[in-house]
């Protein structure tokens, strides 16, 4: 979760130390889906009001843009079985949207096909 330290940064260094460093990450992200292409736990930790949105409202630097755009793509992308099963709130603190049961059983039948 390195853009959780990202966020802390954001509140010490100018808008070019921190491009620097998003632009990595950018760089990461758009790799990702070759390791993990349904990487939801993931997606949904940077989607929730704790880092991008927040980020993005506090900071409206580019480089927040750009790897909110990519993130979307990646994960509009996604099936829907992946998507909306948790969030985190404004505080970093996981809620669960979706019963874990039903989590499993949605994953196992995507797998069975």
């Amino acid at each position: 979760m390195r853009l959780t330290a990202i966020r802390g940064y954001a509140g010490f260094a100018s808008e070019e130390e921190v491009a620097i460093l998003m632009n990595r990450m950018l760089e990461i992200l758009t790799k990702r889906p070759e390791s993990t292409p349904y990487n939801y736990q993931e997606y949904e930790i940077l989607r929730s009001a704790f880092l991008l949105p927040y980020l993005l409202e506090i900071y409206p630097y580019d480089c927040f843009k750009k790897f909110n755009e990519q993130l979307e793509k990646q994960y509009d992308a996604m099936p829907d079985v992946f998507i909306g099963m948790f969030t985190c709130n404004d505080k970093g603190e996981h809620i669960l949207l979706v019963p874990p049961a039903v989590v499993q059983k949605r994953i196992a039948a995507f797998q069975r096909g």
